[in-house]
C-alpha cells in the first residue's frame, strides 16, 4: 500500500533515483498490446453476444424507469438541435478518453514513480473487471436499441457504428462505462499528483463533463456510469492509492490531535486527559491505588477524622 501523504511529493529526488523506481517502457506497452488483444478478442463475438446485449440493454433501460433515473433520452434529443454543444460532446467523447487518459499515465510516469505502479495496477485493474463484465454480460448502448428514439450524435458527426479511432469501439460494452472509469482514475491520480496545489481539485469536473457527454451521445445509461466510477473507485482503494486528506479516519484523527493540542491549557481537558491516563495506567499495573486518590490544595486544611467535628460542635454548645 503506497503512503501518498508521505512518500509523495520527493521534491529533492534526483533525476537518477526517479529513473530506477520507473518500469521498463517496452514492459508496459506489452501490458497495453495484452489488454487491446483481449478487447478485440471479445469485439470479435458480437453477433453471438448481439441477442444477449439487446435483452441486457432493455432490462437496464427499464431499471432506470422504475428507478425514476432514465434521464437519457431528453437531452439526447434535446442536443440534437444545438450543433455547436452536439459537436463539443462528440469530440470530447471521441478525443478524451484515451487522449487524457495516456497523457496522465505518461506523466504520473515522469513526475512520480512512486506513484506510478499503483496508478497503473489500479488501471489495469478497471480494464480487467470491464472485459470480463463485457463478455459474460454484454450491454446494447441507448443509441443502438431500435425504436427506441435515441440520436447516434457520433455516428451522424461521420465516425460510423463503431465510432472509428485508434481502436474500434465494442458496439455491446456499455456496462460499466469505461469512459467513466478511465475519467475517474485520472481525476484521482491528477489530484494526487498535483497535491498542495488548492486548484487541483477541478480535475473533478473531468468525470462530470465525460459522464455528461457520453449521456448525451446516447453511448451509456446512467447506470452504466455509476458502474464505471464504482469500479475505478474499488481499483484505486484496492491499491492504496488516494490522494491524501481523502481517508475519513485519516482527518478524524487530525481534528482530534488539533483539539487535543488546542485543549491542553485548559483545566478540564487536562483533567479528562489525566483521567484517562491515570485509568490506563492503573489497568496495566503501573500505578498504585495512592496514585488514584484525588489530590489536596497545599493550602486546604487537614481532613478531619469522622466524628471530629460533632464533638467540638457539642462543647462549644454547652460553654
Amino acid at each position: 500500500m503506497v503512503d501518498v501523504a508521505t512518500e509523495f511529493p520527493q521534491p529533492r529526488s534526483s533525476a537518477s533515483s526517479r529513473s530506477r523506481l520507473r518500469p521498463y517502457v517496452l514492459g508496459e506497452l506489452l501490458i497495453v498490446l495484452c489488454l487491446v488483444k483481449v478487447y478485440d478478442w471479445i469485439r470479435s463475438f458480437e453477433s453471438v453476444r448481439e441477442a444477449a446485449a439487446l435483452r441486457h440493454g432493455e432490462g437496464l433501460l427499464r431499471l432506470e424507469q422504475w428507478l425514476h433515473i432514465d434521464w437519457e433520452l431528453a437531452p439526447n434529443l434535446w442536443i440534437a438541435h444545438h450543433e455547436v454543444l452536439e459537436s463539443a460532446a462528440i469530440w470530447w467523447y471521441q478525443l478524451t478518453h484515451i487522449g487524457g487518459t495516456l497523457a496522465v499515465l505518461v506523466w504520473c510516469y515522469l513526475r512520480a514513480p512512486k506513484i506510478y505502479r499503483p496508478a497503473r495496477n489500479a488501471l489495469i485493474a478497471t480494464n480487467v473487471v470491464g472485459l470480463l463484465v463485457f463478455l459474460v454480460l454484454p450491454v446494447m448502448p441507448p443509441r443502438l436499441l431500435p425504436g427506441s428514439g435515441f440520436v447516434d450524435s457520433v455516428a451522424d458527426a461521420g465516425f460510423g457504428v463503431t465510432h472509428a479511432g485508434p481502436v474500434p469501439a465494442d458496439q455491446y460494452a456499455a456496462m460499466p462505462s469505461l469512459h467513466l472509469a478511465w475519467a475517474t482514475w485520472v481525476a484521482v491520480v491528477a489530484i494526487t499528483l498535483l497535491r498542495g496545489r488548492p486548484w487541483r481539485w477541478v480535475f473533478i469536473a473531468y468525470p462530470a463533463m465525460t459522464a455528461t457527454a457520453v449521456v448525451v451521445t446516447a453511448n451509456h445509461y446512467v447506470v452504466d456510469i455509476f458502474a464505471g466510477v464504482a469500479v475505478a473507485l474499488v481499483a484505486v482503494v484496492a491499491v492504496g492509492l488516494m490522494p491524501a486528506g481523502w481517508a475519513l479516519p485519516q482527518m478524524m484523527r487530525r481534528r482530534m490531535s488539533t483539539a487535543n493540542t488546542s485543549a491542553e491549557g485548559t483545566s478540564g481537558a487536562h483533567t479528562v486527559h489525566s483521567r484517562y491516563a491515570t485509568t490506563a495506567a492503573t489497568a496495566t499495573g503501573a500505578v498504585t491505588p495512592m496514585a488514584t486518590r484525588p489530590a489536596t490544595s497545599a493550602t486546604s486544611s487537614a481532613p478531619t477524622p469522622p466524628g471530629e467535628g460533632s464533638r467540638e460542635a457539642a462543647a462549644e454548645a454547652t460553654t
